[in-house]
């Protein structure tokens, strides 16, 4: 009973009760003081054991206090509670009179500060308490076995006067016990709604902050001001992510149009992260706007998949387009192609410009004829049969045929692949993509180049680069430098690096940009599983 009672009792009630009894307690030792000076005779001596009470009475509320503040022992103390303060009044009740003491008016008192601690069976016990310490006094008194003192002295009763007497104060403590119990019961079903209420409430806000932090998008609060007052888990992680603190308010208010109302979309990081936001009015009770809320989301991965959806959109209307091309182009090339050499060949120019003439028409002619045909490799590439091969010999490979050729002295292929991994995709296709990168270096520089190729194989997934000391790709060239006739170089076709992207997809890989201008360029490849399921590395 005891713990299941304390535990309803608040610190707060159990903090006025202990202050009232104080306080009392305060005053009796005021009393006590004047009735001290005022006695000189046989009296004195009573007064001085009820202010001797009255003192350790106060000191062991001080103390009770103090250990309740900390938490110790706080059921036992505060049962003893009743219990000292009936033991107190009876002892000042005996001092000042006995059945005729006015003391006999502090036994409401316990009974309701009990009532307060107990509730409704605390007041019972300690009116029956009362009672009997009460009776037990009186009687004694009247069969003259005790003799109370009287420092405080009134009429002198008789007769019916003392059993009256007796009787209306016990059956005062029992109705202030009735009274007291019966409000305290209602204070405590007061206190259990309330409290039930309360945890309710905190169960609810606890729902709403775990909901507000698991947001998988970031969520903010901004007063009138621009200043930040709330911010999610997620919404911190995002910003830290951008290189931007939650609580820097410029960076935020750079980046976050708070004037705007609705949906927007900004950039930040010098346009690396693409962030998607939506602004709208925090509104108070009362209907006044306070601020604002701004929920906002990362849509970089977004952007760009949406870029690539769109690059594979314009690759596919190529295709299309290729095939149809091709042979509409193809055949009268073929033709046109094969008149001028019999013309160059039977006739005899009168002068060199017009040989020149028929070299350029001869030279352009075969220009474009590479321009279809790589056009039809990369539009319907070649569904070639995929075997094991050793990537790093085919590197070793493609950089003597291209020093033969076009690279010549000047470029210099440094191979830096791990030997001995066995990559499973198409020869003749990876050739070509070497083939193509040396190319579009060297066209790319006029001096001294060099290409390095590194990586290998680990744990059954490729990856390698490709890089170059060149000039480099300019930023706005590197966005669509993967797409068809989009080229650096006057005299390329953009066909090149369209068809290294087309082979890479075709073997369920990835190629990006990984470096641009003024510091070369570096084409970064990556290749899990090839499309039949087989391992890259096997």
């Amino acid at each position: 009973m005891d713990k299941e009672v304390v535990s309803k009792a608040s610190l707060r009630r159990v903090g006025g009760y202990l202050l009232g009894r104080a306080i009392a307690l305060a005053a009796l030792i005021a009393l006590a003081l004047l009735l001290t000076v005022k006695y000189r005779d046989s009296a004195r001596a009573a007064v001085v054991v009820f202010a001797a009470i009255t003192a350790v009475s106060y000191a062991v509320t001080f103390v009770t206090a103090v250990l309740v503040h900390r938490g110790r022992n706080l059921h036992v103390l505060l049962k003893l509670q009743p219990l000292w303060d009936v033991c107190y009044i009876i002892v000042v009740v005996y001092l000042s009179g006995g059945i005729s003491s006015p003391a006999v008016l502090f036994f409401p008192l316990a009974i309701i500060g009990s009532a307060v601690l107990y509730y409704r069976k605390g007041a019972m016990a300690t009116a029956s308490f009362a009672a009997l310490s009460y009776g037990a006094l009186s009687i004694l008194q009247v069969y003259r076995i005790i003799s109370p003192l009287d420092f405080l002295p009134l009429e002198n009763l008789g007769g019916i006067n003392i059993p009256f007497r007796i009787a209306f104060n016990i059956i005062s403590f029992y109705g202030v016990a009735i009274l007291s119990g019966y409000l305290a019961e209602e204070l405590r079903r007061a206190d259990a709604k309330l409290s039930q209420a309360r945890d309710e409430i905190m169960e609810l806000e606890n729902i709403q902050e775990a909901m507000l932090h698991s947001m998988g998008g970031g969520l903010a609060a901004f007063d009138l001001r621009g200043r930040l007052m709330f911010c999610n888990d997620h919404g911190v992680k995002m910003l830290n992510s951008f290189g931007i603190k939650h609580t820097d308010k410029e960076a935020l208010l750079r980046i976050f149009d708070l004037e705007h109302e609705g949906r927007e979309v900004t950039t930040t990081g010098d346009g690396k992260f693409h962030i998607g936001y939506n602004a709208v009015p925090l509104y108070s009770r009362d209907g006044k706007i306070v601020g604002k809320i701004l929920s906002f989301q990362d849509l970089t991965e977004i952007n760009r998949l949406e870029q690539k959806l769109k690059q594979t959109d314009r690759l596919a209307a190529v295709g299309r387009l290729s095939a149809g091309l091709a042979h509409e182009i193809r055949n009268p090339l073929a033709s046109l192609s094969g008149s001028v050499q019999i013309l160059s060949g039977s006739l005899k120019p009168a002068d060199i410009k017009e040989k020149q003439l028929i070299n350029i028409v001869i030279r352009e002619t075969e220009r474009l004829n590479n321009l279809v045909t790589g056009f039809l490799q990369y539009a319907r590439p070649k569904e070639a049969a995929k075997e094991p091969f050793d990537l790093g010999k085919l590197v070793d490979e493609a950089a003597l045929f291209f020093r033969q050729g076009v690279g010549g002295e000047k470029v210099k292929v440094i191979n830096r692949l791990r030997r001995g991994g066995l990559f499973y995709g198409n020869r003749e296709s990876f050739q070509q993509i070497f083939l193509n990168l040396f190319r579009n270096s060297a066209e790319s520089s006029t001096g001294e180049l060099t290409i390095t190729v590194e990586g290998g194989e680990e744990g059954g997934l490729w990856e390698f680069t490709v890089s170059d000391d060149g000039p480099g790709i300019s930023k706005e060239l590197a966005e669509r430098i993967f797409e068809p006739f989009v080229s650096g170089k006057p005299t390329g076709t953009g066909l090149g690096l369209a068809l290294v992207h087309r082979i890479v997809e075709n073997h369920d890989g990835t190629v990006s940009l990984e470096t641009t201008a003024p510091r070369g360029a570096s084409f970064a490849f990556r290749f899990g599983k090839a499309s039949d399921g087989k391992t890259s590395g096997n």
